[in-house]
């Protein structure tokens, strides 16, 4: 296979250095086949780097494996990726710690939270290694630059688009969300209720956001808003991990095309309720281009190439916007599977 050279610019602003400044716990039940917390690796290169998930054995960040590994063969370098077997903030400073030990050149990182890494981070820059976060951030911390996704904002008010247009704009509508101290789902929360409050006046937000760590309290909390407000017309999930509670809770209540269920769940999460017609939708993004772009952009950093405003990546479709100001890689826009593409992708 053709190995790419690491950097191509489209020059459209001045560059700087990159120097100083992560999501979704997009997890469903850890795949029974994988051991969630041994580190697996593939390319050959000089260049050795590692990712660190948030959760192990799971659809989205296996997509996400994917990708970056397909990066590494093509561009040269050895990549590892690792993480804990469930959300668990003190078990992945610990994979961190160990991997920086291992004398990786870099290391990204997919933070559960915004400050537990920064510790780590710090420790990892001052051992020499070229540390990013991907996925999730921890703005505050050391990290050179933070590849995401996409915007917060386009985020949420995709979601609430999408609830808009099954409910005709119109209704009462609950938010199911993860860990309230995920600075990610609550930013995508925000701006779901911002939009709304701005686009869409005949709805309202009742029961407040619900904060769940897992399927099971995501189902009680939805069966809950269920029976609190019967004329409810929409919920959103926020992380994955609440998507199959939320919609087998609407379900279980027989209100299927009654109550519109989206979220942020990847196309395996949410293909069995697309298929049944719980759900029409889910927003998140092509994860397995989150896992290339990673690779892509932690290479730029240990070789100390610089970032343009916009970067055309090999292998990626479209340019990759960079955001001086807050040191941000931007994939893209969101993605929206319906029963039209959801079976289109694999994670």
């Amino acid at each position: 296979m053709q190995r790419h050279r690491f950097f191509r610019r489209t020059a459209v602003t001045s560059l700087t250095l990159l120097a100083g400044l992560g999501l979704l716990a997009a997890c469903t039940a850890p795949d029974s086949s994988s051991s969630p917390e041994a580190t697996s690796g593939n390319g050959d290169g000089d260049i050795r780097i590692a990712f660190v998930s948030q959760v192990e054995g799971i659809p989205y960040f296996s997509g996400f494996k994917a990708g970056a590994d397909k990066a590494a063969e093509e561009f040269g370098v050895s990549y590892t990726q690792s993480g804990p077997a469930k959300a668990d903030s003190a078990e992945q400073k610990r994979i961190v710690d160990g991997l920086v030990a291992q004398g990786f050149d870099g290391i990204a990182i997919s933070p559960l939270d915004p400050t537990s890494m920064d510790g780590s981070i710090a420790a990892a820059s001052s051992a020499g290694l070229a540390v990013i976060t991907s996925d999730a951030d921890a703005p505050n911390s050391e990290r050179t630059v933070f590849v995401s996704q996409a915007s917060d904002e386009e985020l949420g008010q995709t979601a609430m688009d999408q609830i808009a247009e099954q409910s005709d704009g119109r209704g009462q509508y609950a938010i199911v969300s993860g860990a309230a101290d995920v600075a990610t789902f609550n930013s995508w929360s925000q701006a779901a209720i911002d939009h709304q409050l701005a686009e869409y006046p005949d709805m309202e937000l009742v029961g407040g956001i619900r904060h769940t760590a897992d399927s099971a309290e995501a189902l009680r909390e939805a069966q809950d808003l269920l029976t609190a407000y019967p004329d409810l017309v929409g919920i959103i999930a926020v992380p994955s991990t609440a998507v199959p509670g939320v919609a087998q809770a609407v379900q279980n209540a027989g209100k299927a095309g009654d109550v519109a269920v989206t979220g942020f769940g990847s196309p395996k999460t949410v293909a069995p309720f697309i298929a049944s017609g719980v759900m029409e939708s889910s927003v998140l993004w092509n994860v397995e281009d989150l896992g290339y772009l990673t690779v892509w952009a932690l290479a730029q950093v240990i070789e100390g190439n610089e970032f343009a405003a916009e970067n055309d990546v090999p292998g990626l479709k479209d340019p990759v916007r960079y955001d001086e100001a807050t040191q941000t890689l931007l994939l893209g826009e969101p993605t929206v599977f319906t029963k039209e593409n959801v079976d289109d992708f694999d994670f």
